[in-house]
């Protein structure tokens, strides 16, 4: 094969500068960037700065009625001609090195810029002064435009470009006067070190976009900062101060993180050397080190004396797995998904530490990108997740192991079953009842013709074969809660309390774990689900894994009375410029309750709690890191002058942490802060009670009865048919006798 090219590769300028800048989408994203940035300038082989120099300061302003919002950050680096014009170069591999043999981050220089370029109306700049020359450079122009994208010196090159004999304070207060400060309300020891060393950097815009009035809300505005993935390194090697109008905030100390308690027994935290192979999940054997040319990798573990998830606003963001290759931060994932479903590890968070998970970095740094070394860690870490969290399951006061949890699901089941022999079944999920006046519905008088089957005939889906199940690359669904399948006898009598197993057949397009659907590639297959043992299978359904591009939402703001649902629409386009408001997608809203609202995979949003908050969706781009929707959306339950109407007929009995929610199709967590007995909006109106495990009250009761026989008064019969050579199975049955009884 030969080939004549007429000339150079082109790209179209616009769209390539979107690309590069649509990945920072949130404000804490961006200054995390800056943050970043001024750490990796300090160093060295850069502006060289001293340690008890290391300090920058968040300048935060909201709008007034003759000035706009703004936001930067300041710090005594001092960016030089060279910085300023390494600056305004977009995708360089040497923004940050500048050919240095130091082992620092590789990245594009983006970040910042696409910040300053995405996430501001007005202008943004650059400004540094060094030895008494002032430069600088920014961005301004219409929103989202290749004008705006394209720097230049401000205002103007003669007075922005190596302007001589500058007096640094007295520049660094005229420019302070914008955030409404004197150089007096800086931190002292800030103030000192500008004093040292007579330089400093500026970086700031004008209008920040999505503020609500112009009003910054600082203290969530920092929290998420701080949390922050990229913002790691910085908060360890630097002293990081906030002023919003005026005022230093944390009482004019620095910014940290609050302390995480550890595990009283287990207090770590816990360092696992990386073994040098791995095996990644086809079996294939990885080196950790290059075949020997990159040092050994470890993992750390921590634990934390509370349910990091059930704490939302404090502990939740941190919990989570940190990857770093060297100094350079990848990114992270949710503990929950390197060992989904595992008892105790909502108490731990961590960190992989390994140099030659470097060729596994994103600009983004969202997350690092997927392949066979990190499938390989992420076995190795999984395994000793479990082994700790294990330890700390054992450990934990009044709290059943795995095994009595699993024991008690069982016979949560066995209840249910039993119950459904005498009661019928309609509504949400084919158990309970959603009751319309409060009255059940009626029972069949027909004696002689049972309502339920026994012996499996077919697997009937509530979905047809012919529409093709389409989902976001990286995102899981549950195949039972989307698909709907449903066993029957001979007779179209269902047949309850039969375990299915799905199937793919193509394990590199979708895999399937424990009932999930997990999207891999790009690609198309097909799934099924079937009774082990048996012939009994379901029809095939088509499945498409698309990888994610764009997503836009609609609409753009959204009220949700309490206990009505609405939907959200979510067109996605994919890498081939294919689009569609059908792909099953990862939905996330970031108010501190997350029970304000439940969202289902494919946009349905039920109004749980009043109040307010946002929501995106995505999947993953190229089959790497998350890509959301850019606009979120913004929800506010309202209250409902109607009360929600309670579900009828016999409730149905789950479990947290152990049963999905028929909504989600997740796992619902428990909680310490609700009841035992625990019911949301939606619960009540589909007759569903969750046993809250992680309630003190619920071991309490498991405790007491955890020596005594069943009592003879009890009224459950099944409480008698079970052997006495299984206590813990008779104590979730007395348990649920003396919950029930409150019921009635």
């Amino acid at each position: 094969m030969t080939i004549e090219r007429v000339g150079k590769i082109f790209f179209d300028d616009l769209g390539t500068l979107i690309a590069s800048t649509r990945w920072i989408s949130t404000h804490d994203e961006g200054i995390a960037e800056w943050l970043k940035n001024t750490r990796r300038a300090y160093q060295m082989d850069r502006a060289n700065v001293t340690e008890s120099d290391r300090i920058c300061i968040l300048l935060l302003k909201d709008s007034d009625l003759t000035n706009p919002a703004r936001i930067g950050l300041l710090d005594v680096g001092g960016a030089t001609l060279e910085d300023i014009e390494t600056w305004s170069k977009w995708n360089d591999p040497n923004a940050s090195s500048r050919g240095s043999r130091m082992m620092e981050e590789e990245t594009q220089g983006n970040g910042g810029k696409a910040y300053m370029y995405s996430l501001f109306t007005g202008p943004s700049r650059i400004l540094g002064v060094v030895d008494g020359n002032r430069n600088c450079q920014g961005f301004d122009g219409p929103s989202k435009s290749l004008d705006r994208g394209t720097p230049g010196f401000m205002p103007s090159v003669v007075e922005g470009r190596e302007v001589h004999n500058v007096d640094c304070e007295s520049e660094l207060k005229r420019n302070l006067l914008f955030f409404g400060l004197d150089f007096t309300d800086l931190p002292s020891d800030f103030r000192k070190a500008l004093h040292r060393r007579q330089r400093f950097t500026l970086v700031e815009g004008e209008n920040p976009v999505n503020l609500f009035r112009g009003n910054i809300d600082p203290q969530s505005l920092i929290q998420k900062v701080l949390r922050h993935d990229q913002t790691t390194l910085a908060i360890q090697q630097m002293k990081i101060y906030a002023i919003h109008n005026g005022v230093t905030l944390n009482n004019g100390k620095p910014l940290e993180l609050e302390t995480i308690r550890p595990y009283p027994g287990l207090e770590g935290p816990f360092v696992f050397p990386i073994p040098e192979d791995l095996v990644d999940d086809d079996g294939v054997n990885q080196s950790t080190t290059q075949g020997g040319t990159k040092p050994r990798g470890r993992l750390i573990l921590s634990t934390s004396e509370y349910n990091m998830p059930a704490k939302h606003k404090l502990l939740r963001p941190r919990w989570k797995l940190s990857y770093r290759a060297g100094s350079q931060m990848l990114g992270s994932k949710v503990i929950s998904e390197i060992a989904p479903a595992t008892p105790g590890a909502e108490f731990l968070y961590g960190q992989v530490e390994l140099e030659t998970l470097a060729a596994y970095a994103h600009h983004g740094r969202m997350r690092p990108k997927e392949g066979p070394l990190v499938q390989a860690v992420d076995r190795f870490v999984t395994e000793q997740i479990r082994q700790l969290a294990k330890q700390i399951n054992d450990r934990r006061r009044h709290e059943q192991d795995s095994d009595e949890l699993d024991d008690i699901h069982r016979e949560n089941k066995i209840l249910d079953k039993f119950k459904n022999k005498f009661m019928p079944t309609e509504g949400f999920g084919g158990n309970g009842n959603r009751g319309s006046n409060g009255a059940g519905p009626e029972v069949e008088t027909d004696s002689t013709t049972p309502s339920r089957g026994t012996i499996p005939h077919v697997i009937e889906l509530g979905w047809s074969p012919d529409e093709t199940l389409k989902i976001g690359s990286g995102v899981a669904l549950h195949l039972s809660t989307i698909l709907k399948a449903t066993v029957r006898d001979e007779m179209g009598r269902p047949v309850l309390g039969v375990e299915l197993e799905w199937v793919t057949n193509n394990e590199q397009i979708a895999r399937i774990d424990s009932g999930f659907l997990k999207a891999r590639h790009r690609g198309s297959c097909g799934v099924f689900a079937r009774i082990t043992g048996t012939p009994v299978r379901s029809v095939t359904v088509p499945v498409e894994v698309w990888i994610v591009d764009h997503v836009l939402l609609t609409p753009r703001s959204l009220q949700v009375a309490l206990g009505k649902k609405e939907t959200i629409t979510a067109e996605v386009t994919n890498d081939q410029g294919a689009r569609d408001t059908n792909v099953y997608l990862e939905w996330v809203h970031d108010a501190d309750d997350q029970l304000i609202i439940r969202m289902s995979p494919s946009g349905i949003v039920f109004g749980n709690r009043v109040g307010r908050t946002s929501v995106t969706a995505g999947g993953s781009g190229n089959g790497e890191e998350p890509l959301w929707a850019r606009v979120r959306v913004d929800v506010e339950v309202t209250p409902n002058p109607e009360a929600p109407k309670r579900g009828s007929g016999f409730p149905k009995l789950l479990l947290t942490d152990r049963d999905l929610d028929p909504l989600t199709g997740r796992v619902r967590p428990g909680s310490p802060d609700q009841p035992t007995l625990w019911q949301d909006v939606f619960d009540q109106q589909n007759n569903i009670w969750w046993l809250n495990l992680q309630s003190d009250d619920a071991r309490l009761t498991i405790l007491r009865h955890a020596s005594p026989a069943c009592p003879s008064s009890c009224p459950f019969t099944l409480c008698h048919l079970r052997s006495t050579s299984a206590p813990s199975s008779r104590v979730s049955i007395v348990m649920r006798v003396d919950l029930i009884a409150s019921w009635s």
